[in-house]
């Protein structure tokens, strides 16, 4: 008995459709008498999950980035004080901690002027 090697892959094929097809109109069947919600709930309870993942996710990076800002920060902290213990070459770079006194001289159309 000769088989056409055609025929047989086209048979092997329906029948692999077929058993996929029955397969899911039995398990179907079995969600519609076991009162199981449909695909498209499980769909949204996944959406749901997949919403909650992703604010967790934000959150979680809006700290991790509130954390490298404060380690930049404390990192040029470190640095200032090695810099400071070098000599000052220049004036132009002059500390905020410095206070500077000015004196108020009245100007001749000024209010203050009494």
């Amino acid at each position: 008995m000769v088989f056409e090697l055609p025929a047989l892959l086209m048979l092997v094929v329906l029948v692999a459709v077929t058993g996929y097809v029955a397969k899911n109109l039995m398990i179907t069947w079995h969600r519609l008498r076991k009162g199981e919600p449909a695909s498209g709930d499980r769909l949204s309870g996944l959406e749901e999950r997949m919403r909650n993942v992703e604010s967790a996710t934000s959150s979680l990076l809006v700290d991790v980035t509130g954390l490298r800002e404060k380690q930049r920060f404390m990192a040029r902290l470190g640095e200032r004080p090695r810099d400071a213990a070098a000599p000052a070459s220049s004036e132009a770079e002059i500390s905020p901690l410095v206070t500077q006194s000015i004196p108020i001289i009245p100007r001749a159309g000024s209010p203050r002027r009494s």
